[in-house]
């Protein structure tokens, strides 16, 4: 037990110690809180730009009105192209000109100096003419809420014009629309995809890093003849776990702390988060996971983690330089793809629920397969608890076998080890 703690703590210290571990860090962590404040930050950006009220325009921009014939005599249109009802469609300031209208090419003039973002001519009816200079961002986006606007106005214009009797069947039959009864059984669908396929990603991304890490620690110890010494002062089983352990920990450190600064940043920006009309606080809340899946994610990602970084620490050993390792390492790499697909189809329902579950207790597909599960539903706390327990049976027995693997493996340099060589060893062992 001491020579594993020693091991630990000496894998431990360095990882974290290192400077591409603190760089990393404070970059992730930096990153997740701007990201986190993006809300505050538009926020202050629109106020700087022109304050509130100003729309996706700004106050300082202006568009204009031309009205002619039925606009200019017909009461409905009349009181619909005021400055007050026209700030619905999203201009900050609307110039009316129709009492001195200019001519297109002075109208087009001005606006290509910019002293008019955009301009609208109208006469009544469904059609009108709309100027802009070429594809401004705000122009184009003003000429949908313009559309729906003059659609809906010339549509009670009409609705006007008609008998007395036959308007208030029009006016029902037109606010007729489809009220759907939302039974929620188990979440939103398509909220929990979102948020499993978010998890089963960081998962995946997470295990495979730490767990190249370890192989890539293994190769360069042995590299340096450290190894040599290493293995005489610990046996190989204590060495193996006590690096993997080692890194494990500074793994769920770093991770830890790329978490904490994701709830450090929407704690103090909940508030904009809230009054801004990002629907990301909507899906998490309309998707079927609680507090209680952080403490999934950890205890899975712990589990996967050892266990991929047993077999992947092993397989390392059999080689002599670093650029061997990716190709012993393939087969753990290609498991673990196939854990990340097994959760993208679960997410998806492609699979019958009966075949899937069975697949969730396979352990090198536990991870994905059963976060998947648990997050549309199909899993519930007892199956995830009976699914960590075979990981943590799983990680035992691959740890024993990786350990007669690793016991060879880092004594054999320039060959690679044979499959007939490493049989022989684990049957001797």
């Amino acid at each position: 037990m001491k020579n594993i703690l020693n091991v630990l703590r000496f894998e431990y210290k360095g990882f974290v110690s290192s400077k591409a571990f603190r760089i990393g860090t404070i970059i992730f962590a930096v990153c997740i809180i701007v990201a986190t404040s993006i809300p505050q930050i538009a926020g202050a950006i629109r106020t700087a730009g022109g304050g509130e009220g100003g729309g996706i325009f700004g106050n300082d921009n202006k568009a204009v009105i031309i009205l002619s014939g039925d606009a200019l005599t017909n009461e409905i249109y009349k009181s619909a192209f005021t400055a007050d009802a026209l700030a619905g469609t999203g201009a900050a300031t609307w110039v009316d000109l129709s009492e001195d209208p200019p001519g297109s090419e002075k109208l087009a003039e001005d606006i290509r100096n910019g002293e008019y973002l955009f301009a609208v001519r109208y006469s009544g009816g469904t059609s009108f003419e709309f100027y802009s200079a070429g594809n401004r961002m705000a122009s184009a986006e003003a000429i949908g809420p313009i559309t729906a606007y003059i659609t809906e106005l010339a549509r009670k214009v009409e609705i006007a014009g008609l008998p007395a009797a036959e308007q208030a069947t029009v006016e029902h039959i037109s606010s007729l629309s489809a009220e759907p009864k939302i039974i929620d059984i188990g979440g939103n669908a398509q909220n929990n995809f979102l948020i499993g396929y978010i998890l089963i990603m960081f998962l995946f991304y997470v295990i495979v890093g730490y767990s190249n890490y370890v192989a890539t620690s293994v190769v360069t110890e042995k590299t340096s003849k450290a190894m040599e010494l290493l293995i005489t002062a610990a046996k190989p089983l204590h060495l193996m776990v006590g690096k993997v352990i080692g890194v494990g920990l500074a793994a769920l450190t770093q991770v830890g702390i790329i978490i904490g600064s994701a709830a450090f940043g929407f704690a103090i920006n909940m508030s904009y988060w809230r009054s801004s009309d990002n629907n990301l606080l909507e899906i998490v809340q309309g998707g079927n996971v609680g507090a209680s899946i952080a403490i999934i994610l950890v205890v899975y990602f712990l589990l996967g983690f050892f266990l991929y970084s047993f077999l992947t620490a092993s397989l390392a050993s059999t080689v002599s330089r670093p650029e061997e390792a990716s190709t012993v390492i393939a087969f753990p790499l290609a498991l673990i793809g196939v854990a990340l697909l097994l959760g993208f189809l679960t997410l998806s329902g492609a699979f019958n629920k009966t075949f899937i579950a069975a697949v969730s207790y396979i352990p090198f597909f536990t991870p994905t397969a059963m976060i998947s599960r648990y997050v549309i539903g199909d899993a519930g706390t007892a199956q995830v608890l009976v699914g960590a327990g075979v990981m943590a049976v799983s990680i035992i027995l691959v740890a024993i076998l990786a350990s007669k693997i690793f016991r060879v493996g880092v004594m054999l340099y320039g060959v690679k080890a044979t499959p007939r060589q490493l049989i022989k060893a684990i049957k001797n062992a």
